[in-house]
């Protein structure tokens, strides 16, 4: 068990810089398309952490940086939204 939740966090941070570079653009679009998928994807990111966390891994640090500047994404996007949804009604 502790080999395959080390083979997963592996793996995740492997994919993390990735995920973290599409999700900027994404949530652009998300804005624009008025779709709403981004909380799946930061629920996949927050239970990333919370393994990490179990796990006590050392490269939380990295999943925590990432984990800040999403956040601040979205809620820039949050923010638009509830002007574009106060203006329509």
């Amino acid at each position: 068990m502790v080999t395959l939740g080390q083979s997963l966090t592996e793996m995740g941070l492997s994919l993390i810089p990735f995920s973290f570079a599409v999700y900027f653009p994404y949530r652009w679009l998300e804005f624009f398309w008025q779709m709403g998928y981004s909380k799946l994807i930061k629920g996949i990111w927050y239970l990333c952490l919370g393994t990490m966390y179990i796990s006590n891994n050392i490269e939380i640090n990295t999943v925590v940086t990432y984990v800040c500047f999403i956040e601040a994404w979205d809620l820039f996007f949050e923010q638009l939204e509830k002007n574009r949804a106060s203006k329509h009604g």
